[in-house]
C-alpha cells in the first residue's frame, strides 16, 4: 500500500464512522431506492438511473457497497485495511448521490458476505434495487454472472440492470414493456406505466404470441387501458402505443430492447414452466438486452 492511500484512509475515518456496517444495518420500511456501487463505470451509471428515480418518486436514495473480506485465519491482519479500502469507494457512491441529490441525505450501507446474499436481503424493504451490468472486485460480471440473476430471481421489490456508462444512459427515449396477461407482467405494465410518466416517456407495450397475432389485439388494449386506469393521479403526458406480435417473446423483445430506455418485463410468464422464480425469457433479457432491463414481480 502506498502512502496516499493511507492518507486517504485516515481522510475517511469520520465517513466509516457513519457508515451502517453488517447485518445490524438494514433499512426501515419505506420508499427507499437501493443502488450498488462498486466503482466501476457501469456502477456510476447506476447510481446516476436510482439518483433520478429517487428525484421523481421522493423517498431516500441508499448507496450501498458489499465487500467479501478474507478467510478467518487472515482476518487478524488485514480485515481494517480492507475494509477502509472498501469505505472508500462506497464514500466515492455516496458523493456522486450527493452531486446528483443536491440537498437530499444519501444513506450509505457497507457490507460485508456474499453480493448477491446481501442486496436481496436490502430488497426486502426497498422499493426498487439498481444494479450496473458489469462491475468490478467482488461484484465483478454482476449481469452475465450470477449476481444478477440471483437478485432478479429473489429479490421481492423491482431490479433495474443498468447497461451502458453514465455518458450513455440518456440513450432513446421510449419505455418499452412485454406483457402476457400473467400477474407479473402485468405488475410490470403498471411499473412501466408509473416510470414513464414520472419521467416524461411514451411506453409501448408489446404482446408476444406464439399462434400469431390474429384478433387478439384488443386483449392487449384491455390490459393497458384497466393499468391506466388504476394508476393514482391520472396519467397526464403518458402516451401508450400497443403491438401484438406473433412469435416467441424473446426474439420479439429483443429488437425493441435496442430502440428503448428501459425494458421492463415480469420475472415470469406464462411459459411452460410457471413455477420457476425467474423465467427464461427474463433471464435472457437480463443477458442480452441492448438496454437497461428492469425485472418486476407481482407484489399484491
Amino acid at each position: 500500500m502506498t502512502r496516499g492511500v493511507d492518507a486517504q484512509l485516515a481522510a475517511r475515518i469520520h465517513f466509516l464512522a457513519r457508515v451502517a456496517y453488517g447485518a445490524a444495518s438494514r433499512p426501515r420500511a419505506g420508499r427507499e431506492i437501493v443502488v450498488a456501487f462498486d466503482g466501476s463505470p457501469q456502477s456510476r451509471a447506476a447510481v446516476g438511473w436510482a439518483a433520478r428515480a429517487c428525484g421523481v418518486r421522493g423517498g431516500r436514495l441508499t448507496v450501498c457497497h458489499v465487500w467479501d473480506g478474507p478467510r478467518a485465519e487472515r482476518e487478524a491482519a488485514v480485515t481494517t485495511r480492507e475494509r477502509g479500502l472498501a469505505g472508500l469507494v462506497l464514500s466515492e457512491g455516496v458523493e456522486l448521490a450527493e452531486r446528483l441529490l443536491p440537498g437530499r441525505a444519501v444513506r450509505s450501507v457497507l457490507l460485508r458476505g456474499d453480493p448477491g446474499t446481501e442486496l436481496v436481503s436490502l430488497g426486502r424493504t426497498a422499493e426498487m434495487l439498481v444494479l450496473g451490468t458489469r462491475g468490478r472486485g467482488g461484484m465483478a460480471g454482476l449481469l452475465v454472472g450470477s449476481v444478477s440473476v440471483h437478485v432478479a430471481t429473489h429479490a421481492a421489490c423491482p431490479v433495474l440492470a443498468v447497461r451502458g456508462t453514465a455518458e450513455a444512459a440518456g440513450g432513446a427515449e421510449t419505455v418499452v414493456v412485454g406483457v402476457d396477461g400473467s400477474d407479473c407482467s402485468l405488475a410490470a405494465l403498471r411499473f412501466a406505466l408509473e416510470y414513464a410518466r414520472g419521467h416524461r416517456l411514451p411506453v409501448h407495450a408489446i404482446h408476444a404470441r406464439r399462434d400469431g397475432p390474429g384478433r387478439r389485439g384488443e386483449e392487449l388494449e384491455r390490459w393497458v387501458a384497466e393499468a391506466v386506469a388504476a394508476l393514482p393521479r391520472g396519467t397526464a403526458g403518458v402516451t401508450v402505443t400497443t403491438s401484438t406480435v406473433g412469435g416467441p417473446p424473446l426474439p420479439v423483445l429483443l429488437p425493441g430492447s435496442h430502440r428503448a430506455r428501459l425494458l421492463v418485463v415480469g420475472s415470469r410468464g406464462l411459459g411452460p414452466v410457471r413455477s420457476r422464480l425467474l423465467g427464461s425469457v427474463s433471464r435472457e433479457l437480463l443477458q442480452r438486452a441492448g438496454c437497461t432491463v428492469a425485472v418486476v414481480k407481482d407484489r399484491d
